[in-house]
Formats: C-alpha cells, structure tokens, sequence
C-alpha cells in the first residue's frame, strides 16, 4: 500500500515538506513512526503506530486538508 502513496509524498516534498518512516526493532509496540514537517509553517505530524501504512494515509489526508485550501 505505501508504493500507491508515494506519488502523494513527492506532493508534500515539492511543497517543501519532509516524510518520515520508521520502523523500530527495538519497541515491542507502537513500532513504527510516522513524520511530517513543513518547516515554513511550523506544521509538524508525529504518530507511533504499528501499521505504518495506514498510518502515512492518516498523515496525507491531514496534510492536505490542513494545506489545500
């Protein structure tokens, strides 16, 4: 499912934002975190998850609806 995402983050990279993925090995919960920052904006999107797909989805739609007006 990320590869589908992925035409969305170069979007938000084109707009200046940073995308962050992270899968941690060393958590036995919530191991995977989800970064999104517009550094002009001060916009900043953290979620530890254990479903990074869905997860990046959530942080796209958030982006968007907070960013395309």
């Amino acid at each position: 499912m990320i590869d589908s995402l992925i035409p969305q983050i170069e979007g938000l990279q084109s707009q200046g934002a940073v995308v962050l993925l992270k899968w941690d090995g060393e958590r036995t919960r919530a191991r995977c975190t989800v970064v999104v920052t517009r550094q002009e904006t001060d916009y900043v999107w953290r979620r530890d998850c254990d479903d990074i797909a869905s997860t990046l989805a959530e942080a796209l739609a958030e982006y968007k609806a907070k960013h395309d007006h």
